[in-house]
């Protein structure tokens, strides 16, 4: 088992027992190996105590929570991953899982019900993935009988001021006025262990990232493109997507930056919901195409949207997925998305990434297409004032994906520019060519 001595800053939240305690900071403040060293305590000072430690996709817990639990429990702690949990001699346990989809709700449920005993203690990191009724469906678990006590842990980076967990505790915990739970904010510089070089990182960040990873402050940007986007209206639960649905893909080629594809769903009245993405650096095309293909299974596809790379479509082609050309008027295609989003038509499933990108979130750059909404910008003119003409080109590889479906599917609302390239196919015309060509439509 890992000693653990804590950091001065990590001394007054071991010690406390709010019933929703929140931990606020930036990156490398040493939040998350507080939290899981203080929950294997637990473990051990509170025989037959039951545990939860929760990312809101249960996949992402493999690279990052789950080899941390491995490290701190020890050998004298029995790590079943096939049933999701580490087991104490004592009889206490520690599970974990997601609230993604239905199914995860379940899972999480029925562990909560074995033996009619209900969750003592539960750690949620990445806090700002998780939305306000999940939070609240948790502390509906909170009512094990192991410990005199019962604790939410909400373990977060700041997000936008607009974001739940700000206006629910962030505000009130500046303010002076919040009652029935506690919140701490360190800053990275109260982590003395901090490499010199990984600080000067944090502190070369830009505009919205270096508020919140290296100020620790809750910020939204300012001259984002899409200023009408709101994660707490437009990120929403998953649910069961009905079969006669148009289903879309698009992609953004790329391999140093992420190369993006979303699935996009539409409903009867038009409405767009992406269900899944995947957001990932330094993979060929051909790897790209089987990995798409693994997680479309047999899902019908109405077209798939592709940036123009003639050599790169040659390669999804080849593994048997067919591509219409994007249309990639920038200028019409962010007033076409702006409109989409300001008339609550777009939406994105929470949790909806398959992987993350582990070397992107090292970086700090952004490891998802809902994280470029905040640092998407207008560029600035030489005096600083924003233009609202042309965005800086970063940040944009998911939302150049989702201006290629918008711009596709709104199509006949909008005229191309002058000199621009129609799309090669309809829709339609993509189905039922490759129909009678005997191959099966992805």
């Amino acid at each position: 088992m890992a000693t653990f001595t804590p950091l001065p800053w990590q001394v007054a939240p071991w010690n406390d027992t709010s019933k929703t305690l929140v931990v606020s900071s930036g990156a490398g403040s040493g939040k998350s190996v507080w939290a899981f060293h203080r929950l294997n305590a637990l473990m051990l000072k509170y025989p037959g105590a039951l545990g939860l430690v929760l990312r809101k996709a249960r996949q992402h817990l493999r690279n990052s929570s789950i080899p941390m639990l491995e490290s701190i429990t020890g050998p004298h702690v029995r790590h079943q991953s096939s049933n999701n949990r580490f087991q104490y001699p004592n009889g206490s346990r520690i599970v974990y899982g997601g609230m993604f989809d239905q199914k995860q709700r379940e899972a999480l449920r029925s562990i909560a019900g074995e033996n009619d005993s209900g969750v003592d203690f539960v750690v949620m990191e990445e806090g700002s993935t998780f939305s306000a009724d999940d939070y609240e469906e948790v502390m509906g678990r909170l009512r094990g009988k192991a410990a005199p006590w019962r604790q939410v842990v909400v373990i977060t980076n700041p997000d936008s001021d607009q974001h739940w967990i700000c206006q629910r505790f962030i505000n009130p915990h500046l303010a002076g006025r919040l009652d029935k739970a506690a919140v701490y904010m360190p800053r990275c510089e109260d982590n003395p262990t901090l490499d010199a070089d990984y600080l000067d990182s944090l502190r070369g960040l830009t505009g919205v990232r270096r508020a919140r990873l290296y100020e620790g402050r809750w910020v939204r940007a300012e001259g984002t493109v899409y200023d009408t986007w709101l994660p707490e209206k437009h990120v929403i639960s998953a649910f069961d997507i009905p079969d006669d649905w148009q289903r879309f893909r698009v992609i953004d080629q790329g391999y140093v930056n992420p190369r993006v594809c979303l699935w996009i769903a539409v409903d009867g009245d038009g409405k767009a919901y992406v269900y899944r993405e995947i957001y990932k650096t330094k993979q060929l095309a051909k790897d790209f195409a089987k990995q798409i293909i693994q997680y479309t299974r047999r899902e019908k596809i109405t077209a798939t949207i592709c940036d123009h790379d003639a050599e790169e479509r040659a390669v999804y082609t080849e593994a048997g997925i067919d591509t219409v050309r994007a249309r990639k008027d920038v200028s019409v295609g962010i007033q076409a998305t702006q409109k989409r989003i300001s008339e609550d038509r777009l939406f994105w499933f929470r949790g909806c990434l398959v992987e993350v990108d582990e070397e992107l979130r090292r970086e700090h750059k952004p490891w998802s297409t809902v994280q470029e909404f905040d640092c998407y910008v207008w560029k600035r003119n030489p005096d600083g004032t924003i233009t609202k003409e042309e965005p800086e080109k970063k940040n944009d590889h998911g939302m150049d994906a989702l201006r290629y479906f918008v711009m596709h599917f709104d199509r006949d609302a909008y005229k191309p520019s002058p000199g621009a390239k129609t799309l090669g196919a309809t829709a339609t015309q993509y189905t039922e060519k490759r129909k009678k060509a005997g191959l099966a439509v992805f």
